[in-house]
């Protein structure tokens, strides 16, 4: 089935549960070193995992809703950029609490590195989750990060397990320790969990440097039972492993050198998955136009303003006709 006719079924509706603020990106040849002072381009933008992959999947097509909690400083900024984006906001305003913050210093390779205020986020809880109960239970994919609390996503995936829905999760630790309180449980019900060498490591307690590393890492991980693992590469692809399959490797569709800002790209990637998981495409055609997207976006400096557009999607399938 070709991507232009496929067919958007709104009974399939994706549902994000997760983090959104304000990002500030300070572009740089290099993050300077003690003593040193360097000019830097400043941009802002709207941002947080969850509205990250909101907004993916919903320019890839995907039915999507978002569900988050934001101050009282930037909620009409972050709900009309929502909407801009045909995704349905239910925001949760804090009085007297700061929105989300992210500062992300962006090296002209390509390598970024976060500071996160998490805000308002920490104030997403279980009771905002069985205030939209009835939409988990009518949502197709619900997709988690862990820049909301634990607690509330652990709650929320039990939730979304008993009503059999497809969950996907992106352990995006605000604190390393974080991962020691995932728990294999929860883990165990989760569809997709899709990660980047980093988390790889955390969550496996192994190094991810290498090719060897991240196979033993894991390996690890798949002894935890999540359903499917992928792991995000910056120079590689990505890496499938599951019940039926393990170390399937699906080639990226850039060269190193094409990448001028890798910020956000597993973000990309995820809301295109869960967007053409959601068209009916099958596991191998989704992580394909995944991939394909985060050529995309790896090619653009930004964040959200790098996340392709449907024809642009198609555009550049056009370009592999034999992937």
């Amino acid at each position: 089935m070709g991507i232009e006719e496929a067919t958007i079924d709104n009974s399939k509706t994706i549902l994000v549960i997760g983090s959104i603020g304000m990002d500030q990106t300070i572009f740089m040849r290099q993050v300077p070193k003690l003593g040193e002072a360097q000019f830097g381009e400043i941009k802002d933008s709207p941002g947080g995992k969850g509205n990250n992959q909101a907004v993916a999947c919903a320019r890839a097509g995907g039915a999507t809703t978002f569900i988050g909690v934001v101050g009282d400083d930037f909620h009409d900024e972050l709900k009309k950029a929502l909407e801009y984006d045909n995704i349905t906001p239910i925001l949760l305003i804090k009085k007297n609490v700061k929105t989300h913050k992210a500062i992300i210093l962006v090296e002209s390779n390509g390598i970024s590195k976060t500071l996160v205020n998490p805000g308002a986020d920490e104030y997403l809880d279980t009771n905002l989750i069985d205030k939209n109960i009835k939409l988990i239970k009518n949502s197709y994919i619900i997709i988690f990060d862990l820049e909301i609390p634990l607690q509330t996503v652990s709650y929320a995936i039990n939730k979304c397990y008993e009503n059999n829905k497809i969950i996907i999760l992106r352990p995006s630790f605000i604190a390393s320790e974080y991962h020691e309180e995932l728990s294999e449980d929860t883990i165990k019900k989760v569809n997709y969990l899709i990660v980047n060498e980093s988390e790889l490591s955390l969550i496996s307690k192994l190094p991810a440097s290498n090719e060897e590393q991240i196979e033993s890492a894991c390996k690890k991980i798949m002894e935890m039972e999540p359903q499917n693992l992928i792991v995000v590469l910056k120079k590689n692809g990505c890496i499938l492993w599951n019940k039926e399959v393990s170390n399937k490797k699906y080639c990226s569709y850039y060269d190193e050198n094409d990448i001028k800002d890798f910020t956000g790209a597993v973000d990309c990637f995820i809301g295109v998955f869960a967007a053409y998981l959601s068209k009916n495409y099958g596991l191998d055609e989704a992580i394909k136009y995944a991939n394909l997207a985060v050529s995309i976006c790896v090619k653009k400096v930004g964040t959200i303003v790098s996340y392709p557009k449907l024809e642009e999607i198609n555009i550049e399938r056009r370009k592999h006709p034999n992937w």
